[in-house]
């Protein structure tokens, strides 16, 4: 090969990257805009433009530039997950008190129950109706965060609404792998194994989270320029999910834990937070972007009868379980009537363990993908706007 044609390929790589890139968090911006001229949250307005530039509409965006573009997602997505795990400052913790285990457990129940119970009753084998209500625990911190921060929402209520999120991830993410790994059972794997695996991918996780957020933490306390802090930061979100990737583990949940260390042990990171918003801003465009691009719309024909019962069940499981519960503690009123409705948006979580279960399992995956992947096309497109909604609702929105 002669220099000139080396010379052509590097610039074929660098185009091929780059310019996608640029124009995916272009359009995102101007999506964005158009969004809050018609009072919608810009989270809303990326994943629209992401639709309208994906295969499903104009094609702009095909299928193999979003998955060469997933280097963005994995550090959109780890990020969010760092910030989550700030909710579990110690302080913080006690503020919210013991309403928050209540609130989690019984949403969690109730979306996994109502959803299994549906699902059996509509015909679906009791295993794939169970991983389905597992995963409807899930719920999507990325777009709550988003739309928190874009109306600066502050308040008991915010703060009680981004910590279940936060902990309902938790519980599906442990949930899920309980039951998936019982249920391999069946297909021949040692109980031995599946009680190991889940311990495995996440005590591993628990580990790597908590000894790079243990080493960031100190590392931050003797540093005083900001951009560096910025740099570790991000560098050990980055650090953090590719180990958790390449060993197999629940990146997610690794990121979320470092946060979660690095909050209650440092308090120099807490300066950066707004230098780290402005640097994280182009990728969380990208990162909704390329989910509207991915999302299916051709799934949402073949929804089917199981489908629509997710769909309706999880939402149904999770705002009376909350309604109820804040009835048996005295919550106050706004909790029960409108935190539920919070928790309607699914995304990133329930689309990873969909990824987890398509890996290890092909005929499973087509039962459970598909439900998945068309719900998630309408809890990503109204479940922002709710978020909007009930915010202003409980009086804690800052920005029209």
């Amino acid at each position: 090969m002669t220099d000139m044609d080396s010379s052509t390929d590097i610039f074929d790589i660098t185009l091929h990257y780059l310019a996608p890139a640029g124009a995916v968090m272009l359009l995102g911006l101007l999506g964005g805009k158009i969004a809050r001229r018609v009072r919608l949250p810009k989270v809303t307005g990326y994943l629209l433009t992401g639709i309208i530039i994906g295969p499903s509409v104009f094609n702009l965006i095909s299928t193999t530039v979003v998955e060469n573009l997933s280097l963005i997602n994995d550090i959109a997505l780890g990020l969010i997950m760092f910030a989550i795990g700030g909710v579990f400052e110690i302080h913080h913790i006690r503020s919210v008190g013991k309403k928050t285990i209540w609130l989690t457990i019984g949403q969690s129940l109730g979306a996994a129950v109502l959803t299994t119970a549906g699902l059996i009753i509509v015909g679906l084998d009791w295993f794939p109706a169970v991983l389905l209500g597992t995963i409807g625990i899930a719920t999507a911190p990325a777009a709550t965060l988003l739309v928190i921060r874009e109306f600066e929402a502050r308040g008991d209520f915010t703060d009680t609404l981004i910590t279940i999120v936060a902990t309902s991830n938790i519980v599906c993410i442990l949930g899920f792998e309980l039951v998936f790994s019982l249920g391999e059972i069946g297909s021949g794997v040692s109980v031995l194994y599946a009680f190991l695996s889940p311990l495995y991918e996440l005590g591993g996780s628990l580990v790597i989270g908590f000894a790079v957020g243990y080493i960031i933490s100190k590392w931050e306390q003797r540093v005083e320029d900001q951009a560096e802090l910025l740099m570790i930061i991000v560098a050990g979100v980055m650090l953090v999910t590719g180990l958790a990737l390449t060993l197999n583990l629940q990146p997610l949940f690794a990121a979320l834990i470092m946060g979660a260390v690095t909050t209650n042990l440092s308090l120099m990171h807490r300066l950066a937070y707004i230098e780290l918003r402005q640097v994280e801003q182009p990728l969380y465009i990208a990162f909704f972007v390329l989910a509207g691009a991915s999302l299916h719309l051709e799934l949402l024909p073949a929804l089917g009868l199981a489908g629509v019962t997710y769909l309706t069940t999880r939402v149904v499981g999770k705002i009376v379980s909350i309604w109820a519960v804040s009835r048996w503690q005295n919550l106050p009123a706004v909790v029960g009537k409108y935190l539920g409705m919070g928790m309607l948006v699914q995304a990133g979580v329930a689309i990873g363990l969909v990824n987890v279960v398509n890996a290890a399992d092909r005929e499973l995956g087509e039962i459970v993908a598909p439900i998945i992947l068309a719900t998630v096309i309408i809890y990503e497109t109204v479940g922002p706007p709710v978020i909007r909604y009930i915010l202003f609702k409980a009086g804690e929105a800052r920005l029209e």
